[in-house]
């Protein structure tokens, strides 16, 4: 797993915090998933992991979470549920000021990691308060079934078998979309 934090300017931020809903705030999903999220990154004070979108893809299931200040994707197969075959997460950026601004709703850090055990899955989540963009590609074509939640999902043309998950309030995600 590889975390990183873009440096962008200043000038180019817009609040997410004064426009748009946090993600903390979003109805959370249903799910069997969060028994699954152990992230032992996670002080014991950020509380417990809330779904808040998930989605599968082929055989993959992606589950979108948010734990205390901090985004989260996890990709597990979905005859083996337990066992994560990707887990990304990043802390939302603290001011205005840090981070990246590519899209609305921001600004947002970066990570991105490979799948495990030769699963030649990738995927990239920029993390605001109010928002997540996925990028997410794997060798397997399949279609984007049962999906749930806060999230809204643009194919990636370009790549066989990627998609970008945008997750958010509507509004937040219509924005995004606009410029992915």
């Amino acid at each position: 797993m590889a975390c990183t934090s873009g440096g962008g300017s200043v000038a180019a931020h817009e609040s997410a915090s004064n426009r748009f809903v946090h993600l903390t705030q979003l109805e959370s999903v249903d799910s069997n998933e969060e028994k699954f999220i152990t992230a032992d990154e996670f002080p014991p004070k950020s509380g417990s992991p809330k779904v808040i979108g998930e989605l599968r893809k082929g055989n993959y299931r992606l589950i979108a979470y948010v734990q205390g200040d901090s985004c989260g994707l996890r990709v597990a197969e979905t005859t083996k549920p337990e066992h994560s075959l990707l887990h990304i997460t990043s802390a939302w950026p603290r001011k205005d000021s840090e981070g990246s601004a590519s899209y609305p709703a921001g600004p947002y850090s970066f990570a991105s990691a490979a799948g495990a055990n030769g699963s030649k899955l990738w995927a990239s989540l920029a993390c605001s308060k109010s928002a997540m963009v996925i990028e997410y590609s794997a060798p397997e074509p399949g279609a984007v079934s049962d999906q749930r939640g806060n999230v809204s999902i643009e194919e990636q043309h370009k790549t066989s078998g990627s998609l970008a998950v945008i997750v958010g309030s509507r509004e937040a995600r219509e924005r995004i979309s606009k410029r992915i």
